[in-house]
């Protein structure tokens, strides 16, 4: 798959009025994002897709190649999530899982199969040319980056 050089969107998935999760809708291709499903890229019109309202935020992807090779990679999110959802089935729904993360560590994880749903779409965008502030690890850090207009930040490299 090969995506031309395009504005892609984040996708911020709110639940109850709370940033839930995230993914990237990449043109004529689909949803990306890293679930209890995995890692994975779904056309729109998929059954299974993140629950939620969505919000769309364009952002122009630099390197769109680069990104998709990550994206299309398998994965799974870290551990300690799974594990969440396994005690307690629905948790991935609750207001403290989107910011659980950071009960985890204090800065993004770069290691592919120890990342949550933001950590891997961050990852992608980084590789596609789009530079991240390292402290964006929950869904609500993200939304306000998007919100702020995208902003670089000197800790990035």
């Amino acid at each position: 798959m090969r995506p031309q050089p395009a504005v892609w969107q984040v996708v911020i998935f709110m639940v109850e009025g709370k940033a839930n999760h995230c993914g990237l809708s990449i043109p004529d291709v689909g949803l990306a994002d890293n679930s209890l499903l995995g890692a994975r890229i779904v056309p729109w019109a998929h059954d299974h897709l993140p629950k939620g309202e969505r919000l769309f935020y364009p952002l122009q992807v630099p390197q769109p190649e680069l990104a998709v090779r990550f994206l299309e990679q398998p994965g799974m999110l870290c551990a300690p999530l799974l594990a969440m959802e396994k005690k307690q089935r629905g948790w991935h729904l609750t207001s403290e899982a989107p910011d659980f993360v950071r009960t985890l560590r204090s800065t993004r994880s770069l290691e592919a199969d120890d990342m949550n749903c933001v950590e891997w779409i961050v990852h992608a965008l980084e590789l596609g040319g789009v530079r991240i502030p390292m402290s964006v690890m929950t869904p609500t850090e993200l939304r306000r980056w998007c919100e702020a207009g995208f902003p670089e930040s000197s800790e990035c490299e």
